[in-house]
């Protein structure tokens, strides 16, 4: 299973929809899992084709004829046509553009060069935008274990034989041996503890970087597992739900990091079953058992945001909204919770609490690409609705903003980025 996995879901979610699009949509889902990137690629670019030359036969009562991809959308862009489209799905459409037209044509020279290679990272950008489109569209247009039960230990034989007499003076000397025994295995028990309380301490707080390294706030004190062997076991675990791991290996390091979590005897608090709903949600399967018993801790403001995804991904928006206020109630420098209210809002077509919540979450997370990226498509968004207003100078304004946006994340690593910092 690959990361694309949740992405792929949700297409098939929405391919009912989507008249003779249907075909093309679930050839796209076939050749993805059988990691076919670019012919994935190339049906996304027709659909999105599709769907343009149904609006413009729709919204602009033209008749699209031959007209391709490219020729729709510089239709759909100019200013005459400019409230068809939000701006922020004309700028996914112009993501699907570009990798679909990347996977659809030849790039080299002779036969024996090199081609063009389509991978997982390009995959997971195109559909991405894909996913949102349809969602827009759909939402626009569209018509309608069980534990066994441990084996009760035997009852003890009573010997029937006499016991030994004992002398005094045995009795003496036996009550001195296990004195002495006594008071050493008192002092072995009292540094064994001491030890395994150090080596509690330590695997705690080597937990606590690691999950302050990943970007979520800290898990309430009431909530942390108490054993040790249960922080040891998610000291080794954290690391492979890392948001900086590599894309193409983060299904298989989640798969790996829940088997783990899965393996542990005993039963999970708070912060164990926030772990196992994290790495479930990781792999394309979330855990929702998983996930409540983690919300039981109530001010786990990581739990409230990653309940947020999971309802997003079953297109519970509502819901999903208020888990991520909640998250973001509870820790005012937590930039994830804000950085999805900012997308659900430039879903939603609310751009200016998008840029409220875009902007707050690029202060606090300067260093993260794909906020920078979003806060551009909802400055861009605004542009629109002011031109649409006939403010000229708040327009200009905020497609600077915009363009200086999208060249931020270009520089911090986004691929995305480089279509629209031009």
């Amino acid at each position: 299973m690959t990361e694309l996995e949740p992405l792929l879901k949700r297409i098939e979610q929405l391919t009912p929809y989507f008249g003779r699009a249907r075909d093309d949509l679930t050839a796209l889902t076939t050749r993805a899992r059988h990691q076919d990137y670019k012919g994935a690629l190339q049906n996304a670019r027709l659909v999105v084709e599709m769907i343009l030359r149904s609006l413009a036969t729709t919204e602009l009562k033209h008749t699209p004829g031959k007209a391709m991809l490219d020729e729709l959308l510089s239709k759909f862009r100019q200013q005459a046509h400019a409230s068809v489209i939000p701006t922020n799905i004309l700028a996914h459409m112009g993501t699907v553009q570009a990798w679909g037209n990347l996977s659809s044509h030849d790039h080299a020279g002779g036969l024996h060069e090199a081609g063009v290679k389509v991978g997982l990272e390009d995959a997971l950008t195109a559909l991405n935008s894909l996913v949102a489109i349809l969602s827009w569209y759909k939402e626009r247009y569209a018509q309608e274990p069980e534990s066994p039960v441990p084996a009760a230990p035997s009852e003890p034989v009573a010997s029937t034989a006499a016991p030994p007499k004992a002398s005094p003076a045995n009795n003496r000397r036996l009550a001195l041996v296990g004195g002495a025994l006594l008071a050493i295995l008192v002092v072995a028990l009292g540094l064994f503890s001491l030890h395994a309380s150090e080596r509690a301490a330590q695997l705690r707080k080597q937990l606590d970087v690691l999950v302050t390294e990943s970007g979520e706030p800290p898990v309430p004190a009431a909530c942390k597992e108490k054993d040790a062997s249960a922080v040891e076991a998610l000291v080794a675990v954290v690391p492979k739900l890392s948001d900086q791991l590599p894309e193409a290996s983060r299904p298989q390091e989640a798969n790996a990091a829940l088997e783990t979590l899965r393996a542990q005897s005993q039963r999970w608090g708070p912060e164990g079953s926030f772990f196992v709903a994290k790495a479930s949600f990781l792999t394309g399967h979330p855990d929702a058992a998983a996930m409540s018993a983690a919300l039981e801790c109530k001010d786990f403001a990581a739990a409230e945001n990653l309940a947020g995804r999971m309802a997003a991904l079953a297109n519970d928006w509502l819901e999903s909204a208020e888990h991520y206020q909640r998250a973001a109630e509870l820790d005012a420098r937590f930039w994830k919770p804000r950085f999805n209210l900012g997308l659900l809002a430039l879903q939603k077509q609310r751009v200016e609490e998008a840029v409220q919540f875009l902007e707050r979450a690029t202060e606090l997370a300067p260093e993260i690409p794909e906020v920078s990226l979003f806060l551009g498509h909802a400055y861009a968004a605004r542009a629109q609705a002011s031109q649409s207003a006939g403010k000229q100078e708040e327009t200009v304004a905020d497609r600077d903003r915009a363009k200086a946006a999208w060249c931020r994340a270009r520089q911090k690593g986004s691929r995305q980025a480089e279509f629209f910092c031009k």
